[in-house]
C-alpha cells in the first residue's frame, strides 16, 4: 500500500518496504522514526535517514522513475535558453579542469 505525491512514491503506515535485503511493514511514523514489523514478528525503530540510505531500501510496489538522458531535459528548454546554457559551457569546463575544452583537449592549465 503505497501513495504517490508529485510522482514519487509516499512511505505511510501500511507500506511495505524492503530494508536490509528484507520486507517489512510500516506499522508507525514518529517524527524521523519509522516502526517497522517483520514477516516472522520482529520490530524494528529505525531513523528515517538511516532507512532510505539502505542500500537495499525501496518501497514495494512502487515504480522506480524512469532515467532522464543526459540532454533529455536540456532539449525541453526553449531555444534561446539552451543557447545560453551552451555559451557557459566552455567557461564551466575550464573552471572544472583548468582547460576551456575539458581535461581531454590536452594542453597545460591556467595556473589559478
Amino acid at each position: 500500500m503505497s501513495v504517490r505525491r508529485g510522482g514519487r512514491p509516499v512511505l505511510q503506515v501500511g507500506a511495505h518496504v524492503r530494508f536490509r535485503d528484507r520486507v517489512w511493514q510500516v506499522i508507525a511514523v514518529a517524527g524521523q522514526q519509522v516502526h517497522l514489523a517483520g514477516e516472522t514478528g520482529e520490530d524494528e525503530t529505525v531513523v528515517a535517514g538511516h532507512l532510505f540510505a539502505d542500500p537495499s531500501f525501496s518501497i514495494v510496489g512502487a515504480e522506480m522513475p524512469r532515467a532522464v538522458t543526459q540532454w533529455g531535459l536540456f532539449e525541453t528548454a526553449p531555444e534561446e535558453a539552451r543557447r545560453k546554457a551552451l555559451a557557459w559551457q566552455r567557461h564551466i569546463r575550464e573552471v572544472e579542469s583548468g582547460l576551456p575544452g575539458g581535461t581531454d583537449s590536452g594542453g597545460v592549465p591556467r595556473a589559478g
